[in-house]
């Protein structure tokens, strides 16, 4: 990385590679480095920044920059294959990255894979042992930030119906964790709050156990009507649809159809994410209710 760095601030600035190695290290020796082929001691390093003109706090700061330009750019093109659908390039941002060495990218990396595990594990090089990795790294930290809450999140989708103790488990866990929030930053806590409701409810569906799913929903409802996220409550409609599909299929699955129609005339990049939800559910929804409403 700090290779990377360094090779990025030179070109900025319009140096050369000699200007920079000139009385530190052999042309051989710096082209490797820059190439990223190995690291340098601290002196040299040190001498390096010299060359460029640059001190170690500018350097902090480039690097950080560089460092969030990056996350932004990996976490937009996760997002963007999850709405899209496209859960192979999800698995590959997983492969490429989960053994880096920015513990941020690894997050990432981690995110991409749990999206891959709720959604679509239907092709050929899927692998559940990356799970139990994640759960031993959840378990082990005894404060969790927002990353673990997100992560966390996305495992809730992830268990089976036989773990229901461990999901009932981790849902406490991330209500009381979001708690914090609530006054320290109302529009994280109400976002995040919305979207663990979203998830769970899913997961109550499709164990079939649409009343929980119901007095979920309500719970969501109350969470949410102090705030003015418009999204939100965009959020709150289309699941009122999804779980009622389940109770009233002929009723509720025009009215997602209608909702869904309405949606694909605003350009927006969650139409598509709606519809892949909708598509995980209708089925599932439609042999529900034959079977128990019907």
């Amino acid at each position: 990385m700090n290779a990377e760095i360094i090779k990025s601030i030179r070109k900025q600035k319009g140096l050369t590679q000699k200007e920079v190695y000139t009385g530190v290290c052999s042309k051989t020796f710096y082209s490797d480095f820059e190439a990223g082929k190995h690291s340098v001691e601290a002196t040299k390093f040190q001498s390096f920044l010299t060359n460029l003109g640059i001190s170690q706090s500018e350097f902090n700061y480039f690097k950080d920059s560089q460092m969030k330009n990056e996350e932004k750019s990996l976490n937009d093109e996760i997002d963007h294959f999850y709405k899209k659908g496209n859960f192979e390039a999800l698995y590959e941002v997983f492969e490429n990255y989960n053994q880096d060495s920015r513990t941020e990218i690894r997050y990432l990396a981690i995110k991409a894979y749990l999206l891959v595990l709720i959604t679509n594990t239907n092709f050929y090089k899927f692998s559940r042992t990356p799970f139990s990795e994640i759960l031993a790294y959840l378990d082990a930290m005894k404060m969790w930030t927002l990353k673990e809450i997100k992560l966390g999140k996305l495992v809730l989708l992830s268990y089976s119906e036989k773990d229901k103790a461990s999901e009932k488990k981790l849902y406490t866990r991330l209500i009381d964790e979001l708690a914090k929030y609530e006054e320290f930053d109302a529009k994280i806590y109400y976002e995040e709050i919305g979207d663990l409701y979203f998830n769970r409810i899913q997961w109550l569906l499709m164990i079939n156990h649409i009343q929980e799913a119901k007095k979920c929903l309500h719970a969501y409802s109350e969470a949410i009507a102090k705030s003015d996220n418009l999204y939100l409550s965009l959020q709150l409609r289309f699941m009122t649809c999804i779980v009622n599909t389940y109770i009233d299929f002929p009723k509720y699955s025009q009215e997602l159809s209608e909702l869904l129609g309405q949606l694909n005339k605003i350009p927006a990049s969650e139409t598509h994410f709606y519809k892949i939800i909708s598509q995980l559910h209708m089925e599932k929804a439609k042999n529900y209710y034959q079977r128990y409403q019907g």
